[in-house]
């Protein structure tokens, strides 16, 4: 960490500071998407994501919406008073909101202690669905018992053929991607900023220690998968795109991914329903085990 610039200098993000990201949020039990490194390094339009430290915490600056600078909470151990005012001073000097969104709860609770008299309200449309990693590779019990029907249905129906992702199949998943993105507008900014992360992760998945798989029905390429880690013990699933007229592929997909992944990863992370409802429906029918919940904290 001492090799950092102090905040408010910064570097930008590189492959060099994903263990020590990891290392921190293992360390102190937070499993956000928003600090996984496939997400902090390639999830931007056009400005990538900054880091520097203060004392013994972290500050990441990433790319907001409409392009705007958007500070993630500070990361370290030890008081986090020191870190927090620095922050605010300098959000201060630039004319932005007091404010910081997308804290997770251990994160909250530091800041409240040193900060009593701040607002905090929860972001549910934010939270990150934690599934134990066992439950979704067995399938078993009644809660599962629909869920495993499709996986089942699938290879006995599809005869599907899983491969692990290797930089042989960068191009066809690419091909494959750009084609499923294709077919959204070309003003859905969140669609654009997912298939930049993608198209930049492609070729580094290995690289940042995440893994790829693809599914082949009657040789021809009809899913694609990736995870990678937010600390060693959990990881999140970042891409899943399936073909919708293979009904239960999605289920196959996810299920197949799960059974692929290191020993020691048990949780795993789903990242958020947006609010959507259909998309909140179909999260909560693979039984979470719990959330990352996050907070909005006004100063």
């Amino acid at each position: 960490m001492n090799a950092l610039p102090t905040f408010p200098a910064s570097v930008p993000l590189g492959f060099e500071h994903q263990p020590l990201i990891a290392g921190l949020l293992a360390r102190k039990g937070i499993h956000s998407s928003d600090f996984a490194f496939y997400n902090l390094w390639g999830w931007y339009l056009e400005k990538p994501t900054q880091i520097s430290r203060f004392g013994d915490h972290l500050i990441l600056v990433v790319e907001g919406p409409g392009g705007a600078c958007l500070a993630l909470p500070p990361l370290g151990e030890g008081p986090i008073r020191g870190a927090l005012e620095a922050l605010l001073a300098q959000m201060a000097v630039r004319g932005c909101p007091l404010t910081l969104s997308y804290v997770p709860t251990i994160i909250k609770e530091e800041i409240v202690a040193a900060v009593p008299g701040c607002r905090c309200e929860p972001q549910r449309s934010d939270f990150d669905y934690l599934y134990d990693r066992t439950e979704l590779a067995e399938l078993a019990g009644r809660k599962f018992h629909q869920k495993k029907n499709f996986v089942n249905r699938v290879q006995d129906e599809l005869r599907p053929v899983v491969e692990r992702m290797t930089p042989a199949h960068a191009d066809e998943v690419q091909a494959y991607l750009d084609q499923w993105y294709a077919a959204f507008p070309a003003t859905d900014e969140t669609v654009k900023i997912e298939a930049l992360a993608a198209r930049r992760a492609l070729p580094h998945l290995d690289r940042m220690g995440g893994l790829g798989i693809l599914v082949r029905v009657d040789g021809r390429l009809a899913g694609v998968s990736f995870a990678s880690p937010v600390h060693p013990g959990c990881w999140v699933v970042t891409l899943e795109k399936a073909e919708r007229s293979y009904k239960g592929l999605y289920q196959f997909l996810n299920w197949a991914l799960v059974n692929r992944l290191p020993p020691d990863v048990t949780l795993i992370n789903r990242e958020t329903d947006l609010g959507i409802e259909g998309l909140r429906t179909a999260k909560l029918s693979y039984h979470p085990c719990g959330f990352e919940e996050k907070f909005t904290i006004w100063f």
